[in-house]
């Protein structure tokens, strides 16, 4: 993913997000720049993440695990 051609900063990954005082939920962001709540099929555009970012949504990376004998 190029990412100085999609509207938001975040790299693909997982991540914590919380709106509005919600809860934090897990946040899977696909290489294309778009975005789907784990565990379900809905997938947010690029556009509606930046969008969410813009409103002041909270945004943690969770790191990968460090792989195997490192």
């Amino acid at each position: 993913m190029n990412i100085d051609h999609t509207p938001h900063h975040l790299a693909p990954g997982y991540y914590w997000y919380s709106l509005d005082g919600d809860p934090y939920c897990i946040l899977h962001v696909h290489e294309h720049g778009t975005a789907s709540l784990m565990g379900t099929s809905d997938e947010m555009s690029a556009e509606d993440l930046a969008a969410f970012i813009a409103r002041g949504c909270k945004i943690v990376r969770i790191e990968p695990p460090a792989p195997d004998g490192l």
